[in-house]
């Protein structure tokens, strides 16, 4: 961990997601070398250096230590391939290139609950991948009562405006008709400082 804020998310739940990139593969094995013939000075054959394959996975976590376990977790069911016999080879963040634009997000998950596995498709509409992810998470938790350890995401989009679910229609707008939010709590600030005051008769009315 960098920081102890983060140390205060975990605690509290109000855990930030990052967008990583972990790239690993299986350990090459030892290449056995005869010392004693190659001290005689005979011609020893020695087998070629072994290159495994690599493989790459996006993850979403917290930080990089659960980035790591999730990789592993993940790879070890898709190949035969588990953290003892394996090697990280390098852990990259990805940012997004506009993050002030906001887009619709597409996310294909499968998770987990106590009757199967279900396949799911949600969008959401925010400024990053990672507040998608978020969402996702927070949803499922409510609607679904899912854990974060049985959610596997498959696949991410960016989804046009034209071809959005009917859920995310209502929050898009156009510049001849944009979208309106009604204030559902409005409270009135004094004109000057004045009639500034800390503690009142009467409560303020914030429905209007």
């Amino acid at each position: 961990f960098n920081s102890s804020e983060q140390f205060t998310d975990l605690r509290s739940g109000n855990m930030s997601y990052h967008h990583y990139e972990v790239i690993g593969r299986r350990k090459p094995k030892e290449v056995s070398r005869d010392i004693e013939a190659e001290l005689e000075g005979k011609d020893v054959k020695t087998a070629d250096a072994e290159d495994p394959k690599v493989y790459r996975m996006k993850i979403f976590a917290p930080n990089t230590v659960v980035a790591r376990s999730r990789f592993w977790y993940f790879l070890s069911k898709l190949k035969k391939i588990k953290k003892a016999n394996g090697e990280i080879i390098a852990v990259n963040e990805i940012f997004e290139k506009q993050p002030n634009h906001i887009q619709n997000y597409g996310l294909q998950l499968r998770y987990d609950s106590r009757s199967g596995t279900h396949n799911m498709y949600k969008e959401y509409r925010d400024t990053t991948l990672t507040g998608a992810v978020k969402k996702m998470y927070a949803e499922l938790a409510s609607r679904h009562r899912c854990r974060k350890s049985s959610i596997q995401i498959v696949r991410s989009c960016i989804v046009p405006d034209s071809k959005v679910t009917p859920r995310i229609k209502p929050f898009i707008g156009s510049g001849k008709d944009p979208t309106e939010f009604a204030l559902m709590h409005r409270i009135p600030r004094p004109s000057s400082k004045r009639y500034k005051k800390v503690y009142s008769r009467h409560k303020p009315t914030t429905f209007f």
